[in-house]
């Protein structure tokens, strides 16, 4: 039998072939959730629930379907990365990710899939910015404020059930990311490059 977190792995370069990060434009996307499958394994051997980190965002995508991924992965999987689908219906960005949260709470596997999700994308933005600009933030649909909110959010609903090396990991990025626009930079004000 295939190896479920390898399975899923190519699952995932296949459903995201072609897209990439928004941030920077260029990074292939299916970068992202094969991070967050690494991230969670440090906290887990599950191969289930690495499995769903890194098919989190494939239906959402529209690139699989949940019966696919039931087919394919089992009803666990199928479970969480349907608890880690965000409703496209909702229109507002903001009411999106809230209802998004709500729809985790008490299943822990799903809270620290998120967690995972949200401290990767925190580590790729302040990447981003550090290489790109501070004018990197403007490739998403929300200002700074907004998105630091919503990494609050994020560790608010989870902070009881993360390992504390989770826990000090997302503080450290959060912080990084409020942060970053102080660090001299590829816009450095002191007139020179950086890079």
């Amino acid at each position: 039998m295939e190896n479920l977190i390898q399975k899923a792995i190519a699952a995932a370069i296949e459903a995201h072939q072609g897209e990439v990060r928004k941030g920077d434009g260029k990074t292939p996307y299916v970068l992202h959730p094969i991070e967050v499958g690494i991230v969670a394994s440090y906290y887990t051997d599950n191969p289930v629930l690495i499995s769903a980190c890194i098919l989190h965002d494939t239906v959402e995508h529209g690139k699989l379907t949940i019966e696919k991924i039931k087919e394919d992965f089992g009803e666990e999987a199928a479970g969480l990365v349907v608890l880690l689908t965000e409703d496209k219906n909702i229109e507002v960005w903001e009411d999106r990710k809230i209802a998004a949260i709500n729809g985790l709470e008490g299943n822990s596997a799903a809270l620290l899939i998120k967690t995972a999700d949200a401290l990767c994308n925190m580590r790729d933005l302040f990447r981003t910015i550090r290489t790109e600009g501070s004018s990197a933030w403007d490739n998403f649909n929300m200002p700074k404020n907004v998105k630091l909110a919503y990494f609050q959010l994020v560790f608010e609903r989870a902070k009881n059930i993360l390992p504390p090396h989770m826990i000090e990991q997302y503080i450290s990025a959060m912080k990084d990311l409020e942060y970053v626009d102080l660090l001299p930079g590829k816009e450095s004000e002191i007139g020179f490059s950086t890079q």
